[in-house]
């Protein structure tokens, strides 16, 4: 598991108090808006904390209001930079239902017998369906996020466990 939950980039600035536009990454779901931890992360600027104040949809992007941006300079000093959330004190319930790239990446994956197959090292999302990215031994497995694959999901203890329909692992990725 990701020590930060990636929530998306701040692509743009919208009108003149210091608001922005956030395009959703793979780890974005609204209700991370309002939790206390949230931080822009640059590789110039480093981590800065920040506090929603508020926010509304906008076609595929948030547009985001943050207490410490007050101007469209303020705004415009950001654009580049992503929005993040520590995870660090979450709980399950703090969680969406669906599956996050930040929870999944580094669990361990077992067939239902016990053969181990890999580690998860990302999550593929799209508007059709999620998948998970699976490093094995000699080779990469792409697994459809379902339940009918994925029965089990043990986040406490980093396990994953896959009862996969005949050749799903025998494609090549």
């Amino acid at each position: 598991m990701l020590d930060y939950a990636e929530l998306g980039d701040i692509v743009n600035t919208v009108g003149l108090k210091g608001e922005i536009k956030l395009l959703p990454g793979p780890d974005f779901w609204t209700g991370a808006l309002e939790r206390d931890q949230l931080s822009l992360v640059s590789v110039k600027a480093g981590r800065r904390p920040v506090r929603m104040e508020k926010y509304r949809r906008k076609g595929g992007t948030y547009v985001i209001k943050f207490t410490e941006l007050e101007s469209i300079q303020d705004a415009e000093n950001v654009v580049g930079h992503r929005l993040e959330l520590s995870l660090e004190g979450m709980d399950e319930s703090d969680y969406p239902e669906r599956g996050l790239r930040c929870r999944l990446v580094g669990m361990q994956v077992f067939m239902t017998e016990g053969e181990m197959i890999g580690e998860v090292i990302d999550l593929v999302s799209s508007s059709m369906q999620d998948c998970i990215i699976v490093a094995g031994e000699n080779r990469r497995y792409i697994l459809p996020f379902v339940p009918e694959i994925i029965p089990d999901i043990d986040y406490g203890k980093g396990l994953i466990r896959i009862d996969p329909p005949e050749g799903l692992l025998d494609l090549v990725w």
